[in-house]
C-alpha cells in the first residue's frame, strides 16, 4: 500500500502538470484526472498491468477519435483533406510517419510531411521531442502503451477468449515482413518524396482525416483505407487476438523495434524459473515470442516486443518481469559464460524492503510507461468529455 500511495502522489504530480494546471475549474478536466490516478493506483496495487493498460488504450482510442474529429471540425470543417489544407501545412502531424521522413529530410532538408513545424498540438517539432524521448526510456513501449490507434485493435483482439486463427506458427514471418514493409515505405517515399504511407496505406484514415475524394486515384486510396481498417484493425484481432496491423503493416512499430536498444527497460525471461508452457507465446499481442523463444532460452522476447505485459500477467512462474537494459545486459553476458547472475539482496528491514521497492524496475516501467499516457492524453480525453457532454446535454462546449 506504501508503494502505490507513493507512486500515485507522483502520478498525481504529472497528472496535474499535464492537465489539471490551467483548468482547475474544468469538471471534465478533473473527471480525467481522477480517472487516470484510479487505474494507475490499481495497476500499481494490484500489478495486473496489462488489464490496466487495456482499459486505459481502449478507451483513449475511442475518445481520442471523438476529439481529433471535433478538432479537426473546428478548424476546417471536415475530416477531408483539400489541397488547400495540405499546402498551407496545417495537417496535424502523425509519429507513424517519422521512419519515413528521415531519410528525405537528411537528403534534402526538407520535411515531406505538410504539418506545422511548431505552433500546433501536433507539430513536427513536438512530435519528434515526444518521440525521442519515449525512444531512450520505454522504447517500443509507446506501441504498447501509449499509441492511440492501437487501442482499436486491442478492443477487437479481446472480444473472443479464444482465437479462432492461431498465428503462433507465423509469427516469424509476421516480423520479417513488417520489417521488409518499413524498407518499402521508407524507399518509396525516398523515391516520390512523399509520404507514402499516409497517402496510401493507413488504415487509420477512417477514424482521423482522409483525403478529399475528386478523382479516381483517391477513390481507390479511400477504398483501401476502409478495406485495411476493416481487415487489420477489426477482423484479424478479432480473429486472431494479435494486434495485426501493430505486427505486420505498421512501420512506426518495425522502427521503434530497431530503436529499442537505445531504451532504457527491457522485458527478461529467467529461464531458470520457466516451465516451458507456452502461455506467454499464446498471450503476445506482438507476435514477440514464439517457441523457438522458449526452446532456445533466449532469455528475452524478440526484437518486436512492445513491453505490454501480456506475458506477465499470464506466467504461472513468474518468470517475465521488466528490467533495467543495463542489469538485463549484464545478466545476459553472465549466462553466456555459463555463470548465474547474482541474486539480489533481501532486505533486513521494512525501510530496506520499501526502498528496494520503489526503485524496482516493474514500478519504475508501468510509472514511466503512463507519464507518456498521460502527456498524449492530457489534452483529448477532456476534450471528448466535453464534446460529448455538449452532445448529450446541449449547450456551448
Amino acid at each position: 500500500m506504501a508503494v502505490t500511495a507513493f507512486f500515485s502522489a507522483f502520478m498525481g504530480v504529472v497528472v496535474f502538470f499535464f492537465s489539471l494546471s490551467g483548468n482547475m475549474g474544468s469538471p471534465a478536466h478533473w473527471i480525467y484526472a481522477i480517472s487516470m490516478l484510479a487505474v494507475f493506483a490499481a495497476m500499481i496495487h494490484t500489478r495486473a498491468y496489462s488489464r490496466w493498460r487495456r482499459v486505459f488504450q481502449v478507451s483513449f482510442a475511442l475518445l481520442f477519435m471523438i476529439s481529433f474529429i471535433g478538432i479537426l471540425y473546428d478548424e476546417r470543417g471536415s475530416m477531408s483533406l483539400t489541397q488547400d489544407t495540405i499546402q498551407s501545412g496545417e495537417v496535424p502531424f502523425c509519429q507513424i510517419v517519422i521512419p519515413a521522413i528521415i531519410a528525405p529530410f537528411a537528403l534534402t532538408g526538407r520535411v515531406i510531411f505538410p504539418a506545422r513545424m511548431t505552433g500546433h498540438f501536433a507539430s513536427v517539432m513536438g512530435m519528434i521531442l515526444l518521440w525521442f524521448i519515449a525512444t531512450v526510456t520505454i522504447g517500443r513501449g509507446w506501441c504498447g502503451w501509449v499509441c492511440f490507434y492501437g487501442g482499436w485493435e486491442e478492443g477487437a483482439s479481446r472480444i473472443l477468449k479464444k482465437p479462432r486463427v492461431n498465428l503462433l506458427s507465423r509469427n516469424k514471418d509476421l516480423r520479417s515482413f513488417q520489417f521488409a514493409f518499413l524498407f518499402f515505405v521508407v524507399l518509396m517515399s525516398l523515391g516520390f518524396m512523399s509520404s507514402v504511407y499516409c497517402e496510401w496505406f493507413c488504415p487509420f484514415k477512417l477514424v482521423t482525416e482522409y483525403a478529399e475524394i475528386s478523382d479516381l486515384p483517391s477513390l481507390i486510396a479511400t477504398v483501401i483505407f476502409i478495406g485495411l481498417f476493416l481487415g487489420l484493425v477489426i477482423v484479424l484481432p478479432l480473429l486472431t487476438r494479435k494486434r495485426t496491423q501493430c505486427s505486420a503493416l505498421c512501420p512506426f512499430g518495425a522502427f521503434q523495434s530497431l530503436m529499442d536498444r537505445f531504451s532504457s527497460y527491457r522485458v527478461v525471461i529467467d529461464v531458470d524459473k520457466c516451465v516451458r508452457c507456452m502461455k506467454c507465446a499464446e498471450a503476445c499481442s506482438f507476435c514477440a515470442i514464439d517457441r523457438e523463444t522458449i526452446r532456445e532460452e533466449k532469455g528475452r522476447p524478440e526484437l518486436t516486443c512492445a513491453k505490454c505485459g501480456e506475458c506477465l500477467s499470464v506466467c504461472p512462474t513468474g518468470a517475465i518481469r521488466y528490467e533495467f537494459s543495463f542489469q538485463a545486459a549484464s545478466d545476459a553476458r553472465i549466462r553466456a559464460k555459463g555463470c548465474s547472475p547474482v541474486p539480489k539482496n533481501v532486505p533486513s528491514n521494512r525501510f530496506g524492503a520499501y526502498f528496494q521497492a520503489i526503485l524496482d524496475p516493474q514500478y519504475l516501467f508501468v510509472f514511466t510507461a503512463f507519464t507518456f499516457s498521460v502527456i498524449v492524453s492530457g489534452k483529448f480525453i477532456p476534450d471528448a468529455f466535453i464534446r460529448i457532454a455538449s452532445i448529450a446535454f446541449g449547450g456551448p462546449r
